[in-house]
């Protein structure tokens, strides 16, 4: 990875971390490839023994009336009650970020 996306990849790893991951537990790795647009996160929950791990095996960064979003293809996690609970109510998949909140949100649209 080069040093902007080894970088990035932290400012976003903290920028979560502080904020919207703060009253869950902590991102502790994420693994983004550019090439194949997937993404591979681990979390490690506040209550739970072991690290909840994410794949999201398709993602596009779309603009729409000015506004960027994060959609996602199928996600895949290491618990199975998450994965029932993601193909029964996600069904959208369409996630904006507050990249006006993030430090560096010109990082983040390079690191997706």
């Amino acid at each position: 990875m080069s040093f902007l996306k080894n970088f990035a990849s932290t400012a976003a790893r903290q920028t979560l971390n502080s904020s919207v991951l703060k009253p869950y537990g902590t991102l502790t790795e994420l693994d983004i490839d550019t090439e194949k647009r997937t993404l591979a996160l681990t979390l490690e929950l506040k209550g739970e023994t072991q690290p909840l791990q994410i794949r999201v095996k398709h993602y596009e960064l779309v603009e729409r009336d000015n506004e960027t979003y994060l959609e996602v293809g199928e996600i895949e996690t290491s618990r199975e009650w998450v994965n029932n609970l993601l193909r029964d109510h996600l069904t959208e998949k369409v996630i904006k970020p507050k990249l006006r909140q993030t430090p560096l949100p010109s990082m983040v649209h390079m690191l997706l």
